[in-house]
């Protein structure tokens, strides 16, 4: 919002006092043939009421006026005024992918079919939340076979349901059979996205200038492929990396690393400014599994039900992919003090792996591996 000193200056509001000491002068001045002023008198109650409505037109315009720039505008002004530069907020969308399901070696092989809409989650967190996913189509098993792919759907759109591998382990339904329901690494094939952020908005309105350039520059071709949806950020590489004319265009998509249908849908919005001899790479950022290892210390007297439950959904949510996090760093500081704020009961907690902070390169995405997390008690 615009500062209240600049406010102040283009629609200052005054006191009602002020304002009517002003209008009694001019009125007198002007020879009115009303006379009485005074408070409790009829004509000064109307009077009051006029200047009390100039007051409150007054604060409407300091209301509105920040809503006309793109710069302070918010909610549906800032949605409107940005229509305006051909750019609209992006909208939430589910995640797709394939889970692995795999036969007991011991069970009898028979062949199983899987319906269409079955539901699949992950166990309950510590809010008594659970993820569903409903398959897109009818699969059959046959007896030869000991794994099979089962598309799916999350229920709802948001990027929440982009979940790591060994998350999804659950089916609503018995299946004969089955030993062992998973989302292996690379399950996902669309990835799902929140609706975009105001400020996300904001940015890439503010860069529409950048794409009035009539050849391409590294801000038009991010602008370009930033509004592409499921992609969360996009670095561009102009500076020749492959050779002279060569631009690389690094996709960071909602999950960490972009899908190649989501590659293809940000090379056709590259494509569609691209300059005549610019020889162009779109590739996605490359996740790294990061696995973490912590050592929580309670009071001696203190219970421990549920802190290593809580732990692991605080690391879940602390490698969430956002703008918020620096994707390609990992801070010792950063994670102990979110399981710290979570965990208030706690003495101590040590991070054993990473033995250290983790920096790497910026095409990079640190993503969450496997959590232990083990409970010791402070000594008597």
């Amino acid at each position: 919002m615009l500062d209240d000193s600049i406010l102040d200056e283009i629609f200052p509001v005054p006191k009602i006092e002020d304002l009517k000491e002003e209008k009694v002068e001019q009125l007198k001045q002007e020879g009115f043939v009303i006379t009485n002023f005074e408070s409790g008198g009829i004509f000064n109650m109307l009077l009051m009421i006029v200047l009390q409505i100039r007051i409150e037109l007054i604060k409407l315009l300091r209301a509105i006026l920040p809503h006309l720039y793109v710069s302070h505008a918010t909610g549906t002004w800032l949605q409107l005024l940005s229509k305006d530069f051909s750019k609209e907020l992006k909208k939430a969308t589910k995640t797709c992918g394939e889970l692995t399901i795999s036969r007991d070696s011991k069970a009898e092989a028979n062949t199983l079919t899987i319906p269409i809409n079955t539901i699949f989650k992950t166990p309950k967190d510590i809010n008594g939340e659970e993820l569903r996913f409903f398959s897109t189509q009818a699969v059959v098993m046959l007896s030869t076979e000991n794994t099979a792919k089962v598309p799916v759907e999350a229920e709802v759109a948001g990027s929440k349901y982009n979940l790591p591998a060994g998350q999804i382990n659950r089916c609503m339904i018995h299946l004969e059979g089955i030993d062992t329901i998973t989302n292996q690494v690379d399950w996902i094939k669309e990835v799902g996205a929140d609706t975009e952020e105001e400020e996300s908005l904001r940015e890439r309105t503010l860069n529409a200038w950048a794409e009035l350039s009539s050849r391409p520059i590294a801000m038009k071709y991010k602008n370009v492929c930033e509004a592409v949806e499921g992609v969360l950020y996009v670095r561009v590489d102009d500076l020749h990396p492959r050779g002279q004319g060569t631009i690389d265009i690094i996709v960071t998509s909602t999950a960490g690393e972009a899908t190649e249908s989501l590659l293809e849908k940000v090379r056709a919005a590259a494509d569609g400014i691209k300059g005549e001899y610019d020889n162009l790479l779109i590739k996605s950022a490359v996740t790294v599994i990061q696995d973490v290892t912590v050592v929580i210390t309670l009071p001696k007297m203190a219970s421990d039900e549920g802190v290593a439950t809580r732990a692991n959904a605080i690391i879940l949510d602390f490698f969430k992919i956002s703008k918020d996090r620096n994707l390609n760093e990992l801070m010792h500081v950063d994670l102990l003090y979110a399981l710290k704020k979570g965990i208030p009961t706690m003495k101590n907690v040590k991070i054993t792996e990473p033995a250290e902070d983790v920096l790497l390169d910026k095409d990079k995405v640190i993503v969450l591996g496997n959590v232990t997390v083990t409970i010791t008690r402070e000594d008597a």
